[in-house]
């Protein structure tokens, strides 16, 4: 990204700052209650969406009766193993081939049971955990809770969705995460969520998709529970670890317009106006591809001289060296069986198969000096700030190749802690009125997990707060509520492009019945008068328009074209003279101007009309 562009969006989410300091902050308490009751309805759901297996292949164990965990309830991702029950893993083509049925559980598994809690069953997943949708064409797609309308996420759909609509009480799920499989589907379905840094947690037990980037994480519905379940499954933190974020940067190159939306471009504001109340001074901004570039000569000559593609081309990096370790990892198997899959699944790994080797060992060579970049980068107790996902989850049933460039923006914020091992946590916005919730992110050092899930509970509070009003101004300002009249206005306009200028008359006059004060709807009806050829009407419409809006250039131009027509050729020089002092490049004023003082005489035709 180059200077100018980084100005911009230093630029832009100051603007939005600045509005949402300035705003009441008097809805903190309204907030607050509208998460209780959400909650309280979550708790009593009892419609499973989807999200768990069918029940002869379901799994429910109990927990020990004493532990810290003791009470709660949790679900299963259909990869882990689980004692006497084949592995799914999404795929009916897998579970009929995967060979024999497991005689113990996944170690995750039996160390959450151990510590107290209830397995109440095994969850949906995309096929081989080669997707982000959650859309698997065997099974039902789970419904997300928090909006029926859009995708759940995954890989680890089913899990999220359990843990987002509290389903058969479940308190946290366990999940995978390889791309982003946690991350994305917390960030769609409004829950926390966790990936760990690579290789801290176990993962025995549980369907290798790609090794060197395959993690165990979970889903909460508060940071307490991620917390919890934290204390578990994590080792025991160095004594040397940081326990507190030394520097929070926010990713500028992550909430570019190219890859981000409103609500994901929002959620890095609201990030920053928390920052700004709990840790003043240690925020700053960065743009991590500038960084990269400085210490990755290899990655240097990937990107070249194209602006602002630093993540899309760490994403490519990602998409080569994880898909040849899936076609590493599962090519055997497909090559033997031949299964049925979903397509796009499939054509993935027919891709991953073409994979070029020269290719892959470059991207693989790229692939460590980042990461030894980064872990220099954030040594220390350093916090990178980043949008979950590039903005609230999709529809449901979107086409092919939209799909396809979605998962590729996801792909360009997940891959960051994908390749390089790095512990991530989602934090879930929710704003009123707006469907579809929206996650922030935190990356941190290798195996500062227990930092990060500490830094996110000092945040979720005033980030929570912010995210609403912060919200909630930028869509006003970029979708503003319609003035009366203007569906009117819009008919009008379809009409008169149609050449059907009468009935444009006729809509524009309701428009202006609705709203007379307003100029445009009386400018548009006067262009429909001057297409019929009705050049008395078109003046006097354009001379209220005028009344209204002294400034209104195209009024001026409409009202000199119909007097000129009419042979008021002086009137007609004064209003296009008036059009060209206001618009002084508009070439349609300069013409007009020099042919009225042709036809009048007052002018020699070489002058230049323009200086006027």
């Amino acid at each position: 990204m180059g200077g100018r562009a980084i100005a911009t969006v230093v630029v832009a989410i100051g603007t939005l700052l600045a509005r949402a300091l300035t705003r009441s902050r008097t809805r903190k308490g309204a907030t607050a209650r509208a998460g209780r009751r959400r909650r309280g309805r979550d708790a009593g759901a009892d419609d499973e969406l989807g999200a768990f297996v069918e029940s002869e292949r379901d799994a429910t164990m109990d927990g020990r009766e004493s532990g810290p965990l003791r009470g709660m309830k949790f679900a299963v991702k259909d990869i882990f193993d689980v004692r006497g029950r084949r592995c799914g893993f999404g795929s009916p083509a897998f579970e009929a081939t995967a060979g024999e049925t497991p005689k113990r559980n996944a170690e995750c598994v039996d160390d959450v049971l151990n510590a107290g809690a209830s397995a109440i069953g095994m969850t949906t997943m995309d096929e081989l955990a080669y997707a982000v949708n959650g859309e698997n064409p065997h099974y039902r797609t789970p419904i997300n809770p928090r909006a029926r309308n859009l995708i759940p996420g995954g890989s680890s759909s089913g899990s999220a969705v359990a843990c987002a609509g509290a389903l058969r009480g479940c308190d946290f799920a366990l999940g995978t995460d390889t791309g982003g499989s946690v991350r994305i589907p917390a960030s769609y379905c409004g829950v926390f969520g966790i990936r760990t840094s690579h290789g801290l947690v176990s993962m025995r037990g549980v369907q290798a998709l790609a090794p060197s980037f395959d993690t165990v994480g979970w889903f909460a519905r508060s940071i307490d529970v991620l917390r919890r379940v934290g204390d578990v499954l994590l080792p025991s933190a160095d004594e040397h670890a940081p326990t507190k974020p030394s520097a929070w940067y926010l990713l500028e190159d992550s909430v570019s317009d190219k890859r981000s939306s409103p609500h994901a471009q929002c959620a890095a504001v609201a990030a920053v106006a928390a920052l700004n109340e709990i840790d003043r001074g240690k925020f700053r901004r960065m743009n991590l591809t500038e960084h990269l570039l400085v210490g990755c000569p290899k990655f240097q000559a990937l990107v070249g001289r194209r602006e602002d593609c630093g993540l899309d081309c760490l994403r490519e990096v990602l998409r080569v060296t994880m898909g040849a370790e899936i076609w590493e990892n599962l090519g055997p198997w497909y090559k033997k069986e031949q299964p049925v899959l979903d397509p796009a699944v499939e054509g993935r790994l027919e891709a991953a198969a073409k994979l070029s080797p020269t290719q892959v060992e470059l991207f693989k060579e790229i692939r460590e000096e980042v990461r030894e970049t980064m872990d220099r980068l954030l040594d220390n107790g350093v916090v990178l700030v980043l949008p979950t996902t590039p903005g609230k989850a999709p529809e449901r049933g979107l086409g092919e190749k939209a799909t396809e460039e979605w998962r590729k923006k996801c792909f360009e914020l997940t891959c960051i802690a994908s390749l390089c091992g790095l512990p991530q946590v989602s934090i879930p916005l929710i704003a009123p009125n707006v469907e579809g919730p929206q996650g922030l992110s935190l990356i941190g050092g290798y195996q500062t997990d227990r930092m990060l899930m500490d830094a996110a509970r000092d945040l979720v509070v005033e980030l929570v707060d912010a995210y609403p009003d912060i919200l909630e101004a930028e869509l006003l300002r970029l979708n503003p509520p319609r003035e009366p009249g203007d569906a009117e206005k819009a008919k009008g306009n379809e009409a008169l492009k149609k050449g059907k200028y009468q009935d444009a008359i006729e809509y524009y006059g309701v428009a202006i019945g609705k709203n007379p004060k307003n100029p445009v709807y009386v400018a548009n009806r006067a262009m429909a008068h001057l297409k019929l050829g009705n050049y008395e009407l078109c003046e006097d419409d354009c001379t209220t328009a005028i009344k209204l809006d002294r400034k209104y250039t195209k009024a001026y131009l409409r009202r000199a074209t119909a007097r000129s027509v009419g042979g008021n050729y002086l009137e007609a020089l004064m209003d296009f003279e008036e059009a060209l002092r206001l618009e002084p490049n508009n070439s349609d004023a300069k013409r007009e101007v020099n042919r009225m003082k042709k036809i009048i005489g007052m002018a020699d035709p070489g002058m230049d009309v323009g200086k006027l």
